[in-house]
């Protein structure tokens, strides 16, 4: 394939990303203060909405991993782009909770669908064609939807009501779906067969569980700065009004991110970029712990920007190299352990804000589970050493006998 059509087919891929995450997820972000103040969001119900968009995810990365048609695949995506839009747009025509719940389970499902189903046909995409099987580009898309909300909400804050910005957010996912209806290529079921890989079975029958728990607490520390970062900096006098600048830091962090943590990946290893991505969002987070002075908070949305998507690129990334057959379906363990931890850690941070009046406490518990997940990385990877010392052993003796 030339070259142009790769680009083509990055592109769209970004620009799926961008439409399920950007906008049917970030969007809500910047959206929390904005409905707290116009119609009494509570913290807790924020909280119990971002739950909901995250059981919503947890859904759909439990159905894909029983999916192995392309075909099916390919229609649930277009479903995806369809979902975002529309639930991005019926938020403003309700001040319902539980309609809102509703909107925001089926905004999770599209994001789903954008993630793992847009992840595993770029990854069977990549692998056809005999390009490099990384996922850097397509994750950009992820900080590029952030920087998109945080623009759009300094821009429409103050002209428009909470009701409007919502459909501002939603028209302008509808024009970016365009595009991406049009050019995503229609790959058939037998079009794909990846080179014979057979690095999957000698992974440890422990190993994907270990992973799973270090993604889950990857999950914890990713979803809390995700849903309140903008309103732990606007309950703060020292940040009121920078909301949107902090969030768009995070973004801007984020775009280039997965590029160079594939570069750093490439040249020092997989676990070693892993481990201090770990570590950087453990300290993203004891940032936000120790100061609210506004040089303080924006070092910790670059940090929590660059580390976090270095996160999630990497592990699905590393685990579609390992199942190139159906990429989609590992991937959706992995992110069933990632939206679990999204679907429980807002609602309980949420509460422990409303009941204590500040984020400390969540936190707090949020470093406390980073902190076991990069333990439990840390056994990920020593568990990964052992195999694969123990596979090349018994390949040695093999070829002596």
């Amino acid at each position: 394939m030339p070259t142009l059509s790769k680009a083509r087919m990055l592109i769209t891929s970004v620009l799926g990303m961008i439409i399920t995450i950007g906008i049917a997820r970030f969007a809500y972000t910047p959206m929390i203060p904005e409905m707290m103040e116009e119609i009494d969001l509570s913290e807790s119900v924020a909280g119990y909405l971002a739950a909901a968009n995250y059981a919503g995810y947890l859904s759909g990365a439990l159905l894909i991993s029983f999916i192995s048609s392309l075909k099916l695949k390919q229609i649930l995506f277009r479903s995806g782009l369809c979902g975002a839009v529309i639930t991005t747009l019926l938020m403003a025509f309700t001040q319902n909770e539980i309609i809102w719940y509703l909107l925001r389970f089926i905004s999770g499902l599209s994001s789903s669908a954008g993630v793992l189903l847009g992840a595993g046909l770029l990854m069977h995409w990549l692998m056809k064609h005999k390009h490099q099987a990384e996922l850097g580009i397509f994750f950009s898309g992820l900080g590029l939807g952030i920087v998109i909300t945080a623009l759009l909400a300094e821009l429409i804050k103050d002209h428009f009501s909470w009701d409007q910005q919502w459909l501002i957010y939603g028209s302008v996912g509808l024009v970016l779906t365009l595009p991406v209806w049009r050019w995503f290529p229609d790959q058939a079921e037998d079009s794909i067969r990846p080179a014979t890989n057979t690095s999957a079975h000698s992974v440890s029958g422990l190993f994907m569980p270990v992973l799973q728990t270090a993604y889950f607490c990857a999950g914890v520390g990713y979803v809390i700065t995700a849903t309140f970062l903008v309103a732990i900096a606007e309950s703060s006098d020292t940040l009121r009004g920078q909301g949107w600048l902090i969030w768009l830091v995070v973004g801007l962090a984020c775009a280039p991110a997965c590029g160079l943590w594939d570069r750093f990946a490439r040249v020092y290893g997989q676990w070693l970029a892993l481990f201090l991505a770990y570590v950087l969002n453990s300290l993203s987070i004891l940032l936000l712990m120790i100061s609210q002075e506004l040089s303080v908070t924006l070092l910790s949305a670059v940090i929590y920007g660059g580390s976090f998507i270095g996160i999630v690129s990497m592990t699905l990334s590393m685990v579609g190299r390992l199942y190139p057959h159906n990429p989609s379906r590992p991937m959706s363990r992995l992110t069933f352990s990632y939206g679990l931890a999204q679907m429980i850690a807002p609602a309980i941070v949420g509460y422990l804000a409303e009941m204590n009046g500040n984020y400390y406490s969540g936190l707090l518990m949020t470093l406390l589970v980073m902190t076991a997940g990069i333990i439990a990385l840390l056994w990920a990877m020593q568990l990964s050493k052992t195999t694969n010392n123990h596979c090349t052993q018994s390949t040695t003796l093999k070829g002596t006998t």
